[in-house]
């Protein structure tokens, strides 16, 4: 009788331990997407160069990404969230309708992980509960996704030749060897 009064004692114990588990999981608070976050990406957005701005002045599809990608930034999560689709179908739009003095491997690939940044957004706003923190951290990454796009144009329409980069690549080693020797 002992016996049973002590494994009823011990289960009934580790029961209330299961059942306190359990509930310390369902009070973690969940945060909602709020329209009225004053949140928003603290980077900058790169200019194009005059000389891109010229190039791709009858690239409308450059100046809808160019547009969205400015909304995206001045948003807060609860619309990066709403906006996210619009992105990914404008830089799809993008890719595809490419003018062949852009399809350059440099600019395929930005283009590749400005796609990718955009699924993950996407990804992240289908979730049952998206969190804000994730979403922006999303988004800051899409706008560097962008820059790094916008960079790379820029220096295609620059057109430096070959050997004048070359030269500037082995100045800048060695006065980054001088830094470093000075250190």
């Amino acid at each position: 009788m002992r016996t049973f009064l002590f494994l009823g004692i011990i289960l009934l114990c580790f029961g209330c331990q299961n059942q306190s588990a359990t509930n310390s999981q369902e009070e973690k608070p969940i945060s909602k997407l709020d329209s009225l976050s004053k949140e928003k990406v603290k980077i900058e957005i790169l200019q194009l160069s005059p000389e891109a701005i010229k190039s791709l002045e009858n690239f409308h599809d450059f100046q809808n990404v160019k547009s969205i990608v400015k909304t995206m930034h001045n948003a807060n999560p609860f619309y990066i969230n709403k906006y996210a689709d619009s992105v990914d179908l404008l830089i799809g739009t993008f890719k595809e309708t490419l003018p062949q003095e852009l399809r350059k491997n440099t600019i395929k690939s930005r283009l590749s992980v400005l796609s990718t940044e955009t699924n993950i957004l996407k990804e992240l706003g289908k979730r049952e509960n998206p969190d804000p923190k994730k979403i922006m951290d999303a988004n800051i990454r899409l706008i560097k996704a962008y820059n790094s796009l916008v960079i790379q144009l820029n220096e295609l329409s620059l057109a430096i030749p070959e050997n004048i980069e070359k030269e500037l690549l082995r100045e800048s080693k060695e006065d980054t060897g001088k830094l470093s020797k000075s250190l």
